[in-house]
This record gives C-alpha cells, structure tokens and sequence, in this order.
C-alpha cells in the first residue's frame, strides 16, 4: 500500500515476486519499493539495515537490493530463492495446505509462462542463431552437448542442441527445469557420486549423465523461461573462470531472445 500510495504501478503479484527474487521490475518501480520499505522502517523506530537505491551509493547486502535484477539476467553472486518453489518445482511439503502459498504459487506460474508464450521462442523451431551459441558453449567447455532448454508449465522443451545429449522431457524429470527453480548456475560436477541426482532417471539410466551446469535465462520482463546447459557423461571439475563463461554466453543467448540482433 505504501508503494501504491507513492506512486507505484506494479500490481501485487510483480512486488511480492521482485522481493522474493523471482523477477526484475523497472529501476524506477525498485527505487519506489526501497523508498517505501525505508519510510516504513523509519516510522517503525527499527535500526536495521534498509533496501537500498539503484541510483546512489549505497552499499552493503541487503534483503531488497538493486541486485535482483541483475542476478536475474547474468550475475551468479547471490541465489535468492523464493517461497512457492522449492527444487521440485510445487510448494513445499507442509506448506500444499496453505491455501496463501499455493495460491501464489500458481499466480507467479501463470506469469512466468505467460512470458515464455509471448516470447515466441516456442513457436519459431530451431533457429541457427542459437545453435551458434551452443556451438561455441560445446567448444568452450569440451562437453559431449551443449543445448538451451525452454521450460513450460510440465515439460522441457529443448530450443538448440549440439551433441547427443538433449531431448524434450517431462518437467519433473529435466535437470534445466532445476537450474530454473534455483535461480542461480546450477552444476552437478559427478552426479552419480552426488546423494541429490545419483538416483535420477537420467543419471540412473540413458544418456547416463555425469557433469551437467545450467545458468538459468529470463524474458526481457525478467521471468526466468529457461536454461543454457552443457552436458557430459564423464564426471568433471568446474571452476569459477567456467561459471563466469557460462554466465557470458547465457547472456548471449538473452541478448538475442529479447533483440533478435548478435550481440555487440
């Protein structure tokens, strides 16, 4: 109500999920939302750390910060998490009777999958520039595959692969549909010796994967739609200087989903 009254025009659905970390608004609407958790703090007499600004210098982590929007488009810094989605994908166990959690859950859901629709990025098959990118992904990290997967309402949809590892999944099972919900570069160096994936059907059995690491990609409003992914069946190391590249061409692919132009 304190945004609204300044001036906001966001609806509750786009606050409550910018301030869980699960998408990005316009500078202006994050600057009007730090002012008004600010003057809320202020009347309230709480010394506590406030949400900082986008256009001063502030600096310090803070539980809203300028930050958000940026880790939703290509940092790796920071994974915020959010309170309707947990690994699986579905409120968590205890929370599936709570009529508030599932209720936002399925809005934010709506939303998100909205903006993949409206992206176009189902409708257009494959399309040569972003087998480029997954071209250049395969090279970089020597993987066996390299694909950028789109993920819907219950399945993964797989928009580019180079390699023999990739394929249209049921949400469930899809390791992409994971680096989505996690909302940072998901990396799963030897998944059969990892007590979280050894039993997962594609670690299990075919392809047998070992080495997966996604980076999740947004729409230009900022709903996380989908991952960029290199995939191998041989377990390997993954460095900081790995996930700073993966993030690169990530953004990439980002940059030619929201433009439809080669990155400059």
């Amino acid at each position: 109500m304190s945004y609204v009254g300044f001036g906001g025009e966001a609806d509750e659905v786009d606050v409550s999920g910018y301030l869980s970390g699960l998408i990005g608004l316009p500078r202006a609407d994050r600057d009007l939302l730090s002012y008004a958790i600010n003057e809320m703090l202020a009347e309230k007499g709480l010394v506590i750390t406030g949400a900082q600004y986008s256009q001063d210098g502030a600096t310090g982590k803070t539980w809203v910060a300028d930050g958000l929007y940026r880790l939703l488009v290509a940092s790796n810094e920071v994974s915020t998490g959010h309170p309707f989605r947990p690994r699986s994908g579905r409120p968590a166990e205890g929370d599936a009777g709570r009529p508030e959690d599932r209720a936002g859950f399925l809005a934010h859901e709506a939303r998100r999958c909205d903006a993949l629709s409206r992206s176009g990025l189902l409708d257009s098959g494959a399309e040569e520039r972003f087998d480029r990118i997954t071209a250049k992904a395969r090279r970089r990290f020597g993987t066996s595959s390299a694909s950028i997967a789109l993920i819907t309402d219950d399945r993964q949809v797989i928009k580019s692969v180079v390699g023999p590892i990739g394929q249209d999944l049921p949400r469930d099972v899809a390791l992409c549909s994971r680096t989505v919900e996690a909302d940072r570069t998901l990396v799963i160096t030897d998944a059969r010796s990892d007590p979280d994936y050894s039993d997962h059907p594609l670690v299990a059995g075919s392809p047998g994967i070992r080495f997966y690491a996604g980076h999740p990609l947004t729409s230009a409003d900022g709903w996380r739609i989908g991952s960029l992914c290199v995939i191998d069946d041989r377990p390997r190391a993954f460095t900081p200087a790995d996930a700073r590249d993966l993030r690169l061409l990530a953004a990439q692919v980002q940059l030619e989903m929201w433009t439809g132009e080669p990155p400059g």
